[in-house]
């Protein structure tokens, strides 16, 4: 089945690109066709829980990307993005397809979106795409973040400012506490994300900030906040994310994670990173027997656990080829958890990004040939 649908994804490709049909990519309906693709070496030291220490590594591929977007019309646009080759989700094929929404402008100030997107939730770790995230948080990977919903925002008439509200499925949906026999079907449990988002920039100043609802199996509420905040300079930038979560009234303060990142642009050619970040989840303490009533647990990082995180990085784009990216890393985790031995890790990781513009290369060879 996987072959067939890339098959017929390469056919399509194909076609698109042919001299026949160039005409029709540089169209605005595809005024982004590309693909991008990741792939890594890793070699990791892993302690478990129990003092042995494991070495996983070798070459794998992380990332195949089809990007493709474009206007319908002068007020409607669409966006698709989908991982050509992946593991099948927890629910079905559909779990691969990041985005897949058609946005809707009415106005200057207006615009209403519908379809598949990611929650609408603050914070610049979060925000980057999955393929440039090169070492995260545990809180980010284990964030299903990519729902069905809709949205509405206002956008201030000089563009520096956004107020966005959503309402999508919860990411509570693609946990275990449906059971395997619910697989393609925890849409129908009617859980659902409320969100309450804003983007603004002041000068050298960007925030992204988010107060969130995330219904549970239980359908009692995961109350979100995610701060984030971001200075960029012309050879700089730093980022400051502040999460906090809590499942009840008296759970305020237990659950958090603090993240932060610096690059440091040396040459034209060559970025320098170092990212941090501490997380922690002691609902324990607050609620009983949390994490063992059904449906009463935290999705996004294990109870009783706490992991600090931190390592340093380069990103190289050379500069004959702009699309090509080489980069590598060293990072360590120290996880605890109550009850068990505290655990440390290595990561280290070296790999190419690859970004093919397929409109902007048939655009290219259009020009060339009139």
């Amino acid at each position: 089945m996987k072959t067939k649908h890339l098959s017929i994804i390469l056919f399509l490709l194909g076609v698109l690109a042919s001299p026949t049909y160039a005409q029709v990519i540089t169209d605005p309906i595809f005024s982004q066709f590309k693909l991008e693709a990741r792939a890594d070496v890793d070699f990791q030291s892993v302690e478990d829980e129990n003092g042995k220490t494991s070495y996983p590594r070798g070459f794998h591929g992380r990332y195949f990307n089809l990007l493709v977007g474009g206007d319908l019309t002068p007020s409607v646009s669409y966006y698709f993005r989908q991982r050509v080759i992946a593991n099948e989700g927890n629910g079905n094929l559909f779990d691969n397809t990041d985005f897949l929404y058609v946005n809707y402008k009415a106005s200057d100030h207006w615009m209403f979106r519908l379809g598949k997107d990611a929650l609408a939730t603050g914070g610049f770790e979060y925000d980057a795409p999955p393929i440039d995230v090169l070492f995260s948080t545990v809180y980010w990977d284990n964030f299903y973040c990519f729902q069905i919903g809709g949205s509405m925002a206002y956008h201030s008439t000089d563009g520096n400012h956004t107020l966005m509200l959503q309402v999508a499925n919860s990411p509570y949906i693609h946990t275990d506490a449906f059971g395997y026999g619910n697989r393609g079907k925890e849409w129908s449990h009617g859980l659902l994300a409320y969100s309450l988002f804003y983007s603004g920039t002041a000068g050298h100043l960007h925030l992204l900030h988010s107060v969130n609802l995330f219904e549970r199996p239980d359908h009692g509420y995961m109350n979100y906040i995610a701060l984030g905040h971001k200075l960029t300079y012309s050879r700089w930038d730093i980022y400051l994310d502040l999460i906090h979560h809590a499942h009840d009234y008296n759970d305020w303060g237990n659950n958090f994670a603090i993240i932060s990142c610096m690059n440091f642009q040396l040459t034209k050619a060559l970025n320098l990173f170092a990212k941090g970040a501490y997380e922690q989840n002691r609902s324990d303490k607050a609620i009983d027997n949390f994490g063992r009533k059904d449906g009463l647990f935290d999705c996004l990082i294990g109870v009783g656990e706490s992991y600090t995180t931190y390592g340093v990085g380069f990103e190289l784009r050379p500069l004959f080829c702009k699309e090509l990216r080489i980069h590598g890393y060293a990072a360590a985790r120290h996880h605890t958890q109550v009850g068990k031995a505290s655990t440390d890790a290595l990561f280290l990781n070296g790999g190419v990004t690859w970004d093919m513009d397929i409109h902007n290369i048939v655009l290219q060879r259009t020009k060339r040939g009139q």
